[in-house]
């Protein structure tokens, strides 16, 4: 999906797609962001946020998929709380047979909550809330500071080309901004994305010149931080089953925070000769 297939010296982003017989391909492989740190291999009991007998809410970890990917060995989280729910006795909370519901995605590196649906018959209504952008997201983000601070808050309704059918076009992307706190060294950002768009918060911070640190892709400064600075905070929603509220938070994980406080540590002054005026 980032070009780096070309068929007949075209790029290939739709991973679906059939390739003639005999066709050119050629693969741009960059061994310098091959990953070497594929994840932790088991998920620990404290990070199940939230528990009934119809979903389970986790604190995923950075560095984590969220589903298989194409190396079996690779971990991934809905694998993990498989094998976590699997490993109980307890009546009435063991995975169903038909294994979890998936609903929601977290990029690789990207923390915080995801909620998966053990009751099949809680399915339907979930999927509809989030097919109806009833979910309320709220992701947490450091970025750079730019030489000039953007409003408090600001909307971006930029449409975005689907990552996954680029002959699909451009399809709406809405995310509402908020400053939580103006820091000397960058800024950490609440983003409430409206609609789920691939990349959705990534791609329009860098469109306001505050890339995520740590996003390689979308131009952050990868030296200020050892991933991608995205925290999925909280989610709210009615329960699928019984209707009633549902919040659910997560707390920010060490990394992030250890961020954060270089962030705000003041910056040094600038040299005297620097500050001194030039007199003629």
């Amino acid at each position: 999906m980032a070009g780096g297939l070309r068929v007949a010296g075209q790029p290939l982003r739709a991973p679906g797609r059939l390739i003639e017989a005999g066709a050119s391909l050629d693969l741009v492989v960059r061994p310098d962001l091959l990953r070497r740190d594929d994840g932790p291999s088991s998920l620990d009991e404290a990070r199940v946020l939230y528990e009934d007998d119809a979903l389970i809410a986790v604190d995923k970890p950075p560095r984590l998929a969220t589903v298989a990917s194409a190396d079996p060995r690779r971990p991934h989280l809905v694998g993990l709380v498989e094998r976590l729910l699997g490993s109980r006795t307890a009546p009435g909370r063991k995975i169903p047979a038909s294994g979890l519901g998936v609903h929601q995605r977290l990029d690789q590196d990207t923390s915080g909550i995801v909620l998966f649906v053990k009751d099949p018959a809680a399915n339907a209504a979930l999927a509809a809330q989030f097919a109806e952008h009833a979910v309320e997201k709220t992701y947490l983000a450091l970025t750079g500071r730019p030489a000039r601070l953007p409003p408090k808050t600001w909307r971006n309704d930029t449409a975005l080309e689907d990552a996954r059918d680029a002959e699909r076009g451009s399809r709406a992307a809405l995310t509402d901004f908020t400053i939580v706190e103006a820091l000397p060294r960058g800024l950490l950002v609440e983003a409430r994305p409206r609609t789920g768009r691939k990349h959705q918060i990534r791609i329009h911070l860098a469109q306001a010149g505050m890339p995520i640190l740590g996003d390689r892709r979308y131009g952050g400064d990868t030296g200020a931080a050892p991933r991608v600075m995205l925290h999925a905070a909280r989610l709210r929603l009615r329960h699928p089953i019984t209707g009633a509220p549902l919040s659910l938070a997560s707390p920010i994980p060490a990394d992030f925070r250890a961020v954060l406080e270089r962030l705000r540590a003041p910056r040094a002054p600038a040299p005297a000769s620097r500050r001194r005026r030039r007199v003629r």
